[in-house]
């Protein structure tokens, strides 16, 4: 008997103990036991580096890099730092967040910036993918936009080292995993196939990357949001995201079929589409750095248990462990970059077409991370598909 409830009124109930078991088909902290700490010093990498078999043509795509870069680092210090002929104690970044956009990379790195180890770096300057070589003016490393005024973005870090030895410094530009392809200082897809992970690593072979990539439906939306309007302007519809969907959809669908998927994802457009297609870029960064040097998550993980993220973030970086209560006042900050909640809700429809879209590739994206299913997002989905249960949305909306 439901009584005086009614079954309309049961609804909105049977859908939030749906939300809830959807939720708890992942443990959001299970693959934090693998992350591995580093287990070499920087100076010693640099010093037996032997050049890539490709290092001359590398090379050629940004000699300026090696203009600047010295012959050996200083290991007096942890993170990648040397004295230059003026007695400037220059560093460049241990880490990278290198993706994805629209992931909680801002949030990431606003934390761990919080840390007593972290000097000053850089949130996301995107010289590597945005500041073109030959230099054309300042770009986001002034004053010529060159590898040297790259290094300098990082002056204020290397006084601070100096201070504290263990130090290190790093920076968060969110499109450098998805832009591998595409850019190697600037839009080089047409120019060269070297890729920016083999820039970057013949460059810095020691260097620690980080990618944290959420359910690709909910960063496509989140992206249509973030990059369509001003801080000023409202929300758009739930109709003007669905005929988004279908024409990005439709112009994939073009491209794959005249060039290929490989090809495509070089093209990069759409681009926030091609941003979720995540397992596409995997190989160009794991067939260039050692694995233990890629630390993968997922922001929905990351947001369910964020003390237990952080702290696998602090070992793969090698800082010291934080105290409870520096780690309770490092969580305490308030989200960063937090607009998700804002949005008006996407049609059951719109979810379901980019559903399908992207499934063959997080079902590539479990094989190559370990057959782990977190990356499926079936439990997004099912998530999801519970909250538009619970507020009456119909898929014919």
């Amino acid at each position: 008997m439901l009584g005086t409830w009614g079954a309309a009124a049961l609804l909105p109930l049977l859908a939030a103990a749906a939300v809830n078991a959807a939720a708890d088909t992942i443990d959001p902290v299970a693959y934090l036991s693998s992350v591995p700490a580093p287990g070499y010093h920087v100076a010693d990498v640099w010093a037996n580096f032997k050049p890539t078999p490709r290092h001359d043509e590398i090379v050629k795509a940004a000699p300026d890099t090696w203009v600047t870069l010295p012959k050996t680092l200083d290991k007096t210090y942890r993170n990648p730092c040397w004295t230059a002929a003026d007695g400037r104690l220059r560093c460049m970044p241990y880490f990278q967040i290198i993706g994805v956009s629209k992931c909680g990379t801002t949030d990431m790195y606003g934390r761990l910036r919080r840390h007593p180890d972290m000097a000053d770096g850089a949130k996301g300057p995107h010289f590597w993918d945005e500041c073109p070589y030959p230099p054309k003016g300042a770009c986001t490393a002034p004053p010529n936009g060159d590898f040297d005024g790259y290094v300098d973005l990082f002056a204020k870090g290397a006084e601070q080292i100096k201070q504290n030895p263990l130090a290190i410094v790093g920076e968060a530009s969110s499109n450098t995993y998805t832009g591998v392809f595409t850019f190697v200082r600037g839009l080089a897809r047409l120019k060269t196939n070297v890729t920016l992970a083999q820039l970057i690593y013949e460059a810095q072979p020691y260097q620690r990357q980080i990618i944290i990539m959420r359910d690709p439906v909910s960063r496509y939306y989140s992206a249509f949001h973030y990059y369509r309007r001003r801080p000023s302007d409202p929300f758009e519809g739930p109709d003007k995201f669905h005929e988004r969907v279908e024409r990005d959809i439709q112009m994939w669908k073009t491209c794959e079929q005249r060039f290929g998927v490989a090809e495509c994802v070089k093209r990069y457009e759409p681009q926030q589409l091609v941003k979720g297609m995540y397992a596409e870029f995997v190989d160009a960064w794991a067939s260039v750095f050692p694995r233990d040097q890629l630390l993968f998550m997922r922001t929905e993980d990351y947001k369910a248990a964020p003390r237990e993220h952080i702290q696998a973030v602090i070992k793969f970086l090698g800082m010291r462990d934080l105290s409870n209560e520096e780690t309770t006042t490092m969580m305490r900050l308030r989200r960063f970059n937090a607009q998700s909640e804002k949005y008006p809700a996407m049609w059951a429809k719109s979810r379901k077409m980019l559903e399908d879209f992207y499934r063959p590739f997080n079902e590539k994206l479990m094989k190559v991370l370990g057959n782990d299913n977190r990356w499926l997002w079936e439990d997004t989905a099912k998530k999801a598909a519970a909250q538009l249960a619970a507020a009456g949305e119909q898929a014919s909306s």
